[in-house]
């Protein structure tokens, strides 16, 4: 049943398809992305390289990392940059398209290296499409954890 603010705005419903069909797009996603970065040695880049071996300095712990890189971060890293800047963005823009690529590229940029940049662009369009279309913070958490879930195990084996 739709709520009278979703038929207004063009908000879609989420259900429980919708998060599976999402997760598993943000998962081949992410699994494309670092197998075409490490394919065209874009993951050998010394600025890439330090922001990986910074990753270990958390510990070894696996259970560490995987809260850390899949819950603490992702959780912050939406509520910052979906549920706020994307939403102040839209407001002042008022355009869709303006507001998804500005803030995908400010997610972007966030991560401070070249590669990490693209990633996060290219991820955070993907992102912040499906936040737009739903608006549903849990979805765009679940997607964000699933595709650093795929990376980070990409980078542990």
């Amino acid at each position: 049943m739709k709520n009278k603010f979703s038929e207004r705005s063009g908000i879609k419903e989420a259900s429980v398809s919708t998060y599976i069909i999402y997760g598993l797009i943000s998962c081949a996603v992410a699994f494309l992305l670092t197998l075409l970065f490490n394919i065209t040695g874009l993951t050998e880049i010394e600025s890439f390289q330090n922001a990986s071996d910074s990753l270990m300095d958390v510990g070894d712990n696996t259970v560490i990392l995987i809260l850390l890189y899949c819950i603490v971060t992702p959780l912050f890293e939406e509520i910052l940059f979906r549920f706020f800047l994307f939403d102040i963005i839209l407001h002042f823009s008022k355009n869709a398209v303006v507001s998804v690529i500005l803030t995908a590229a400010i997610f972007g940029i966030y991560h401070l290296n070249p590669v990490q940049m693209l990633y996060g662009f290219l991820m955070g369009l993907l992102i912040t499409l499906a936040y737009y279309r739903y608006r549903k913070l849990s979805l765009v958490f679940l997607m964000h954890s699933l595709a650093n879930l795929v990376a980070l195990i990409y980078t542990l084996s």
